[in-house]
């Protein structure tokens, strides 16, 4: 992924301002930054969600290519983000949320034929993730830590190269955050990628890195875990006291 010099425009505001980044196929990155500072819009650039300002000097490429079809780029990224968790409250089960990732909908369209292969795939992705049991459970009764599982699901079921996670411990407890990321780590030691935007450390599993900081939709820092996961360099990025300690890969901030 290389973005050049991109700058995007919400509402009357620039979200992000000429932002310049390259990300390899097989990386795995956290994009770390304060509330505001532009971390969603740039998945949304991902997802073509949202697109740059048209300027000669700038493009955006996905895996390569400046132009995709947005089926086809989809199948390539697997996405779990809070906007697809806030959809997940209709009376649809979790057999139908991940096959639902096959046809880019939350829930089975209408009339949509759902194939031998595809409810394969969908069983498969669900025991990948632990999830099996919840096939059959509607999606508005489970828990946050059981529906984040069938999202995780339904991100995997086209193998995607590059796995793209906006928050995604959000609303969940110790120990479903700890399932959680235990996922994440299996999934990037089997070769996905992982592309985390968060602002919080503890998401920031021991397979990532390289932490990119942005602040104000400007990128402010860029380098490995170790140096750039400091007290003082939190402190900065937050504009406030913070505390950073480390155990064993897992970083944490007071």
């Amino acid at each position: 992924m290389h973005f050049q010099n991109v700058s995007v425009r919400r509402g009357d505001r620039l979200a992000v301002t000429n932002l310049n980044l390259r990300v390899e196929t097989d990386e795995h990155l956290a994009i770390l930054g304060p509330n505001g500072s532009g971390k969603s819009t740039l998945l949304k650039l991902l997802t073509r969600e949202c697109y740059p300002l048209l300027r000669p000097d700038s493009f955006l490429r996905i895996l390569g290519e400046e132009r995709w079809n947005l089926f086809d780029l989809r199948s390539k990224l697997g996405i779990v983000t809070n906007d697809l968790m806030a959809q997940c409250t209709r009376d649809i089960t979790g057999r139908e949320l991940v096959l639902s990732g096959f046809f880019g909908s939350i829930g089975l369209p209408p009339n949509q034929r759902v194939t031998d292969q595809q409810e394969g795939i969908a069983v498969s992705s669900m025991k990948r993730v632990g999830a099996e049991m919840l096939g059959d459970r509607w999606v508005d009764e489970l828990s946050s830590g059981e529906a984040r599982r069938l999202l995780l699901a339904r991100a995997l079921i086209h193998q995607p190269q590059t796995l793209l996670l906006d928050e995604p411990t959000t609303s969940l407890d110790l120990a479903a955050q700890r399932d959680f990321r235990e996922r994440l780590q299996q999934l990037a030691v089997e070769g996905t990628s992982l592309l985390l935007v968060t602002h919080h450390l503890e998401e920031i599993v021991p397979e990532i890195q390289r932490i990119v900081l942005l602040r104000q939709g400007m990128i402010v820092g860029d380098g490995p875990k170790a140096e750039v996961l400091t007290s003082a360099c939190m402190s900065e990025l937050f504009g406030a006291p913070v505390q950073v300690w480390e155990n064993d890969g897992i970083y944490r901030a007071w």
